[in-house]
């Protein structure tokens, strides 16, 4: 059965709950969302402007900086100012689609005023030491909300993480990349190894549209075995690899 959650600003009730009850414990919380920036893209409403990268085929992503807002490629690295109406038409009222870091810690800020959140990704860990000390203050305690991007899916031990919720994850299971579940089910995987470490009970919500896909399923079970062999299955009805050469 599918059940549709209301979010607030991209976040269940029943994650910002469980949030709620890790501050009260003096536990630590992960947020695992594999986007950075404020927003994939922003959108205008009038005319269906989108951003789209103008050097090569993907999108700009929205960030948020403190003298002025950026859109950038995170792919092949083009940046530039937003703009202050559509390009197209001139409606000022552009708006931003989805959620990134930025926009989800600026959520959580505004939801629990009281609690030390962390954010780490490359934005945030450019300067030489940025990244390692954002990890020591993980580690130290002082950070009650941590939220990242692959930087902290694996190689962490981290001892009062007892939560981690995973933001966002269905991209990929419609990827053009027919490697791209794949990727996902190893990432979550290590992600959620994250939880639970030091001998305290861990928990891992995930937040998706199709909860009976396949990889969550097996993500459920713990069944990597299960798992590939669905995608082999798939990939030789296909003719793709392991089975064909590209």
């Amino acid at each position: 059965r599918k059940l549709q959650r209301p979010l607030q600003g991209g976040i269940s009730q029943p994650l910002l709950q469980a949030i709620k009850l890790r501050l009260d414990r003096r536990e630590q919380s992960l947020l695992y969302l594999n986007r950075r920036g404020y927003a994939p893209v922003i959108c205008c409403d009038a005319c269906g402007w989108l951003s789209h990268c103008y050097r090569c085929s993907a999108y700009l992503v929205f960030h948020r900086e403190p003298d002025k807002n950026l859109l950038r490629c995170h792919y092949c690295g083009a940046e530039a100012q937003a703009p202050k109406h559509c390009p197209d038409c001139g409606n000022v009222d552009l708006t931003p689609l989805g959620q990134g870091t930025q926009r989800i810690e600026e959520t959580l800020a505004a939801l629990f005023p009281n609690a030390n959140i962390a954010r780490i990704d490359a934005d945030t860990t450019r300067g030489k030491g940025g990244a390692q000390e954002l990890f020591d203050a993980v580690h130290h305690g002082s950070v009650d909300i941590l939220i990242g991007t692959q930087m902290v899916a694996k190689g962490h031990d981290f001892q009062r993480i007892t939560l981690v919720g995973i933001l966002n994850p269905d991209a990929a299971l419609y990827s053009q990349d027919f490697r791209a579940s794949e990727r996902l089910f190893a990432q979550l995987m290590q992600v959620a190894g994250r939880a639970g470490r030091a001998g305290l009970r861990g928990e891992v919500f995930v937040q998706t549209r199709y909860p009976q896909s396949d990889i969550y399923r097996s993500l459920l079970r713990h069944d990597y075995p299960g798992y590939a062999e669905t995608l082999l299955a798939h990939r030789q009805k296909a003719g793709l690899s392991p089975f064909a050469f590209l």
